[in-house]
This record gives C-alpha cells, structure tokens and sequence, in this order.
C-alpha cells in the first residue's frame, strides 16, 4: 500500500491537516490527518474531496491561445510571448495604468501566487490589482486597521470559555468557517453551548435550530440591531467605569462611541429590525449578565448595506462588553510568525487612501482595489481605463456584481489572460490561458496566514504529487509573464522561490528554525498563552496604547444612517449561504440552486415553482420553495453556483463608501412567477 503523505488544505486559512495517498493512476485521496496537531483528525468535505479536482478531467493542463476566434494548444514559450507581447504593446500605447489583476480565492491562499503578483505588477509598472477580497470581507481589515493600528489583527472566537454567545449572521454549524475549522473542538464547542447561545440571522440555519434563543430581523438590519446593543451596555457601563476596568479602553474614546449609538434605542431598533422591544431588550440583558460573553458577526454583517459600520459595531460591543483578547471572547492569537512586522515592511494597508479605484475613487484594501469597479474600469473611457487583465485563481464573470455588466466588459479587453486549473466562465472571454497547478502540485508555508488560527501552528506542506500535464506554479507563471512583459523585476524575481522568502520570514520573524521546521512533517507549535498578544502589544494601538472605537469616519457614517428615513417595505435578499458541499464555481453544491421564501410571500406569488428575481443589476431565474421559519419580506438566494448566481441581481449603485464592496444582503428585490429553464 503507498504511504500516506501528511500535507495541509489550502482552502481556507484553518489548513487542516490530511493524509495524502497517492494511486497507481496519479490520483490522488484525501483523508483527516489524526495525528494534526491542531485539526487533530478535523477536516470539512471540501478539503477531503480536492483529490476529485486534482483529476479533473476537465483541467487545462497546456497553455491555450485565441486563433481566429477558436483556442490552438501551444507550449509556454509562445504562450507567454504571445501575452508578453501584447501587454508590452498596451503599455507603449496607453500607459501601465490600462494594465491590472484580478487575484481570485485560489490566489490568495497561495504565497506564490501573491509574491508572483507583485512581480508582475513591478514589471508592468501598474497598481491596478482588483482581489475577490473587496467582494465579501474587505470591511473587516478597514475596522481592525483603524481600530487596532493592524489590518491583520485577526481574531477567533473562543466558544468554550464564553457563558454566552451571540452570532450574527454566521452559521458556523453549517457552512464551519474559519473561526470553527481552525479550532477541531469549534463545532463540539457549540454544540455544547446550545443552552447559552443566541442566534441573530433571518433564516433557520443550522446553529439556529440548535440554539436557545433565535432572533429573525430583517434582512440588513443588523446595523441598527447592534448599535442598540451597544447604547444597552453603555447605559449600564458608564465609559469612566468602562476604562478603569480595562486598560484597552479610553474614557474618553468610550464617551464618543456612546455619543454615536445614542439615537439607536429599543423603539427605533425594533421598527427597524421587526423584532419585539422586549426580545431586544432580553438580549442585551443576556450580554450584560454574563461573565464572559462573546459576539460574533459573519458575512451576514459584513455583506449587508453597512457591511464596514457593522464589523466595526460588532468589535465595539464585544470591547464594552470586556471581551477582547479575553477567556470567553475573542482571542487575539499572535501567530506562528510576526505578521504584524511582515505588513510594516511590505507596506499594504488596511485603507490606503492614496491607492484609489479609477472610479468611484474607493480606497484599496491591503494593496487591491473594489473589484465591483472592475467592469466600469473597463467600460469608461478616459486615461487609465482598463484594456487587458490578467486574473489568477478567479472567475470574475460570475463572481462580480451586475455579470451582465461584467461579461460586457470582459469581451471588451483588448487581452485577457487566465491563470487557473479550469477554463470557466471567464476563460470564455479569455485570449490565453494558462494552467496553474493545484496545491497537491506544489509546496507551501502559508506564513501569510499564520495567525488566523486558534492555535499557533505553522506546516511546510509538500507537494504531493507533480503538476499534471504541463501545468506550472502559480509563481513560475507570473515571473514568467513579467518577464515577457520586460520592466524591472525586483529581487523577488530571481532565482528565489517562495519556499525560500518563507524561510526567510520564519528565521527572522517566527520562534522556529527552518531546519526544525522542514524536518516536522506536521509542522510546529510556537509555546505561549493563547491569550494576552493584543494587550502585551497595546502600544501598537492607534489610540495612545488603546483600542480607538470612536472611530471619526465610522462615527460620521453611522450619523448618516441616524438621520436616514427607513427604508421603504418590500422583499428583501440574503446572498450570505453557500452550500457546504460546493466551492466556488470549481465543485457544485447540488442539482441547482434553490431560493427560498415565507409560504404566504410564495403563496402570493401564486406558489410557482420557479421565481423571476429582479435587482439593482438584473434577473435570475430559479426553482422556489416556501420556508415558514424565514421572516415576511425575504427572499433568501445562495450563491456558489453559477446557475442561480445572486450576482446577476446584486447591482453596483450601492457600494460600501469604505471598500467599494457589493451590498448583497438586504439589497431590495422584486419577485414575479417564472417558467422552468431546466439546468444543464
């Protein structure tokens, strides 16, 4: 029998350990690695079925370049002459500027894929890199920036030291994100929990249906819902009370943010949100009687209409509350490696202002721009409009809002260059496309990730197999492009392969040696507490060694929503569920997707079987089906599969004024019967 291999998934930043076994025929199983010492046996199904993409039959594994409207298999060399041609052609007539990337999911868990991107951008000499990161959670790295002085300082949640827990709009027993996948113990955790936990998201989810206590608003209420939580718990804390208990608290700084949710009391809370006063009410006294209370908001907050004021008013609550980097509340791990340091010497910033999109003027987030421009980019004419792009690890022409929009405006580039395992719906507006290998083809040390993680671990992952066909790294590939393209490469363009600036980052910045490293097949734990490297590091705080949850921008913008009328009534939409069988466009969850509603919504639709859903960006059709648990007024769409996309609804009138990202959740729609179309 072949040895199994111990490796990591790379599908999230949790990297849950497996074993890889390798058959006769190359391909290749997956399977929990029992003896992880972190994920411990813990892996979700969409890490152990990556072997079945692995041998894809429909992988691209030779570059393909557009003849005369039809693709001619060829070798790298013409295929990156081809681009590199054409890009320096673009570049001569309309400046570096016309030139950007797209970094998609796939890209941002390989550190060759970002490195390689930074090659090519230097290269090129532009600074248009759009990411799918501006589509879901940018708002997250703008609160952490402005708050904690460190767009990376990510937390995780402790479920089992927490005496109540609240989640908004997360359903971590479902779709077990990061928070829960990186502890193994998360879901047990919950589940343990169900006497002391509170679920706060429209639809009866998984985690809902197990908690004690279900609240149901409207869809992209949460806003309001937690600035009233907050203004409950200052009531009864008084910000003088507040700092002297805690020394990342400020009095004044804690004055202001009391000033701000002032306006947001139980009476506007449950007009707004449909919710009784009295269960608003219960909850906050829920939060105030614990010891130890957590909460906790998904991309239920985060992709609604104030998607940035709602991280930034999830973070506030749990500070007042006492739980920042805290037993029970969220837990401010400090990383296998000092990433921290590693963004003060690469220089991304959780908000740049000084880095802008060409329109709508939105400030990038961690070096890339709100992808949610990418199309208007493409589509407006004037200096520095976008005419070639080159997109790794993504699917831009189902993953941007308005794909109508978006398709018109990928058939629009003069060159588009795909680099990935498929030719998807983009690669259908492609010119070349090149074929990347998979993460069982390649080795990597996702330094970049190292502390998102419960516990910190860090694993040099082999490559298991080698790439099929001729399938190359995506490093290989964007040096090579940059090189076709000429222009400076920089030191990272030499010899140096990811693994090394790896090694490089681990013996300056982390408590392990690269030899002790390479020689752990599981990889290493660095020693200390869990807790404790948020407050041991205060004087990073942007406050005078505080946390700043004043934040003046933020203060402004909840201002706004004060003085704003309440939004008309009407069928709302939640996009924030995806199957947890699917994965992006690569694996399909089911037969088709399915869009849910309450029975009378349905009922007076005349109870058809598929639905017209109609947006600020278009029309999807799509089967239906009545839910009694879903609050009137929503309409519930997941995405992942391009069949029923949300984004053909999603429109780009309305973007985060802080990151340009798409407001899905709570976006107003309108339903009418539809006809069958039957999915192929």
């Amino acid at each position: 029998m072949p040895a199994a291999i111990p490796t990591t998934c790379r599908l999230c930043e949790s990297a849950c350990g497996l074993l890889a076994t390798v058959g006769g025929d190359g391909g290749v199983t997956l399977v929990p690695d029992p003896e992880h010492p972190v994920s411990k046996g813990y892996a979700c199904r969409k890490g152990t079925r990556f072997g079945d993409i692995h041998g894809h039959p429909e992988r691209v594994l030779r570059p393909r370049v557009r003849r005369g409207g039809a693709w001619a298999e060829t070798g790298w060399d013409e295929a990156l002459g081809e681009a590199g041609r054409r890009l320096r052609a673009l570049r001569a007539a309309h400046g570096p500027e016309s030139i950007g990337l797209y970094l998609g999911n796939a890209a941002g868990h390989s550190l060759g894929a970002i490195l390689g991107a930074q090659v090519l951008q230097r290269a090129i000499g532009t600074k248009k890199a759009y990411s799918c990161l501006t589509l879901d959670n940018s708002g997250m790295f703008v609160v952490l920036e402005a708050c904690l002085g460190d767009p990376m300082a990510t937390f995780v949640a402790d479920y089992a030291g927490a005496d109540h827990i609240v989640l908004f709009g997360t359903d971590p027993l479902a779709s077990q994100p990061s928070q829960a996948q990186s502890n193994p113990a998360g879901v047990g955790e919950l589940l343990a929990a169900r006497a002391r936990l509170t679920v706060v998201d429209p639809r009866s989810s998984a985690t809902a249906r197990q908690a004690a206590h279900h609240l149901r608003p409207r869809p992209g209420s949460d806003l309001v819902l937690l600035a009233a939580l907050v203004r409950a718990v200052l009531l009864r804390r008084p910000p003088a009370t507040l700092a002297a208990s805690d020394a990342l608290l400020a009095e004044a700084d804690v004055a202001a943010l009391a000033a701000a949710v002032a306006p947001f009391d139980d009476t506007r809370a449950a007009a707004e949100t449909g919710l009784p006063r009295e269960a608003i009410a219960a909850l906050a006294q829920r939060l105030l009687a614990a010891e130890r209370p957590l909460v906790w908001s998904g991309l239920g907050v985060l992709l609604g209409p104030h998607g940035t004021l709602g991280y930034w008013l999830t973070l506030a609550l749990q500070a007042v509350l006492g739980g920042l980097d805290r037993p029970g509340g969220w837990l401010r791990q400090r990383g296998a490696v000092d990433l921290a340091a590693v963004f003060r010497r690469i220089g991304p910033k959780g908000s740049d202002p000084a880095l802008r999109s060409r329109i709508g003027g939105f400030p990038a987030v961690l070096g890339t721009l709100a992808a949610a421009t990418l199309a208007d980019d493409a589509l407006t004419p004037g200096e520095g409009q976008l005419r070639a792009l080159i997109v790794v690890g993504g699917n831009p022409a189902v993953s941007l809002p308005d794909t109508d929009r978006a398709a018109r405006a990928l058939a629009s580039l003069d060159l588009l260059v795909t680099v990935d395992l498929f030719a998807r719906e983009t690669a259908a507006y492609a010119h070349v496309v090149l074929p990347a290998a998979d993460w069982l083809e390649r080795t990597d040390v996702q330094v970049h990730m190292a502390s998102q993680r419960r516990i910190p671990h860090l694993q040099v992952a082999p490559a298991v197999v080698p790439p099929r066909g001729e399938a190359r790294e995506d490093w290989a590939i964007l040096t090579g492009l940059a090189r076709a393209v000429g222009g400076p490469l920089g030191y990272l363009a030499g010899a140096v392969h990811p693994t090394t600036i790896a090694a490089a980052a681990v013996s300056a910045l982390s408590p392990f040696s690269w030899a002790a490293l390479r020689a752990a097949p599981r990889g290493l734990v660095a020693p200390g507490e869990a807790f404790g490297a948020l407050r041991a590091t205060g004087a990073r705080c942007v406050n005078g060694g505080t946390v700043r949850l004043a934040v003046p921008a933020f203060v402004s913008a909840l201002a706004d929503v004060a003085g704003a009328p309440s939004e008309p009534a009407g069928l709302r939409l939640v996009t924030s569920v995806r199957p947890i069988g699917s994965l992006n466009t690569w694996i399909r969850g089911g037969a088709g997707p399915v869009a849910t509603l309450h029975p009378e919504d349905l009922a007076a639709l005349g109870s058809p079987a598929w639905i017209r859903i109609t947006g600020p960006g278009g029309t999807v059709d799509v089967e239906a089906r009545g839910d009694p648990a879903l609050p009137r007024g929503t309409v519930v769409l997941p995405f992942g599969d391009a069949r029923g996309n949300p984004n053909r609804v999603i429109g780009v009138a309305r973007l985060d004024v802080f990151t340009g990202q798409p407001l899905s959740n709570g976006a107003p729609v309108t339903v009418e019967a539809a006809p069958a179309p039957g999915w192929p």
